[in-house]
């Protein structure tokens, strides 16, 4: 039961800037929000020591940088999202939670465009306040549904309220197979939506969303112990503008993600540390498939570690 526990603690990323702005076709806003890391953050509770109240806090940071921002300039920023929060978990099935987001930028350089217009006048900025709900299905056709996440992310950061946005939706749908007590097959759907007021800036968008988005992503996970276990996994994200007008195809961003890393387990702790590669999907560059792949090449390489905590 501990190693179901434990793996279902391997996906849905703990937070995501969805508003995937860069500087290069691939370059992702914050490769954290591809990460298997996740579910993590919503199961430590169940294997953490036990606690009589059903108040929790939690503590979260994701700190991420582009080797080729490093090579390619003086320097790169490295950039680390934050939170603090509060949750409400009366039991192993259910939780409600409420976090507040804070985002530091080590410098101002190779920023994406919305990070580099949050932090136009400080290195620290606020960031979103998220309110998530999480429900744990009981098992479902001889396998485990894993976890069902929904998160609201309010409009409270400077960006957003400068777009005028009234905030983001995402629902993580995370299913999982136990081969065997080592081997791990897992599966993660997680649909999401930006929305926008009459009042957005944007004209060509209106009050209309500002994407739909649809990740999905198969992981591949090895149980070495309870503590440590090296995965694999590749997240294909495809965004619409269009969506809420019958236009389904993908026209923004879109990108895959090759990752391998550990999900390192101690106590209330979870540490993530990973490497990722973005591929273009929309000519295949860095495709482990295509015939001049450069997946894990300086070119595209992002260093991600992960830590989250609940007390």
């Amino acid at each position: 039961m501990k190693t179901v526990l434990i793996t279902i603690a391997t996906l849905l990323c703990a937070q995501a800037f969805a508003q995937d702005a860069s500087t290069s076709t691939t370059k992702i806003s914050n490769p954290a929000s591809n990460s298997s890391a996740p579910a993590a953050e919503s199961s430590i509770t169940a294997t953490a020591p036990k606690i009589e109240t059903p108040w929790h806090l939690t503590l979260g940071s994701e700190t991420f940088t582009y080797e080729g921002d490093h090579r390619n300039s003086d320097s790169g920023a490295i950039i680390s999202n934050n939170f603090a929060g509060v949750r409400y978990a009366p039991s192993k099935t259910w939780e409600l939670e409420l976090r507040q987001h804070v985002q530091i930028a080590s410098s101002r350089v190779n920023l994406g465009a919305r990070d580099a217009k949050l932090h136009q006048d400080s290195l620290t900025a606020m960031g979103e306040t998220v309110l998530r709900a999480a429900l744990r299905p009981a098992k479902w056709m001889g396998s485990s549904f894993g976890l069902i996440d929904l998160r609201y992310y309010a409009p409270t950061d400077a960006v957003a309220q400068e777009n005028h946005e009234l905030g983001r939706l995402r629902l993580d749908n995370y299913f999982e197979w136990v081969a065997n007590p080592k081997f791990t097959f897992a599966a993660l759907v997680s649909p999401r939506v930006q929305f926008n007021s009459s009042k957005n800036p944007n004209t060509a968008v209106g009050a209309d969303a500002e994407y739909y988005q649809v990740k999905a992503a198969p992981y591949f996970i090895y149980t070495m112990n309870d503590h440590i276990q090296p995965y694999y996994a590749y997240t294909v994200s495809e965004k619409a503008s269009q969506a809420q007008r019958g236009n389904w195809e993908p026209d923004m961003g879109n990108v895959g993600s090759h990752e391998v890393g550990l999900n390192l387990y101690y106590g209330a702790f979870y540490i993530n540390p990973a490497l990722m590669s973005d591929t273009n999907l929309e000519n295949g560059g860095g495709s482990l498939l295509s015939a001049d792949s450069r997946a894990f090449s300086y070119e595209n390489l992002s260093y991600n570690l992960n830590v989250y905590a609940v007390f």
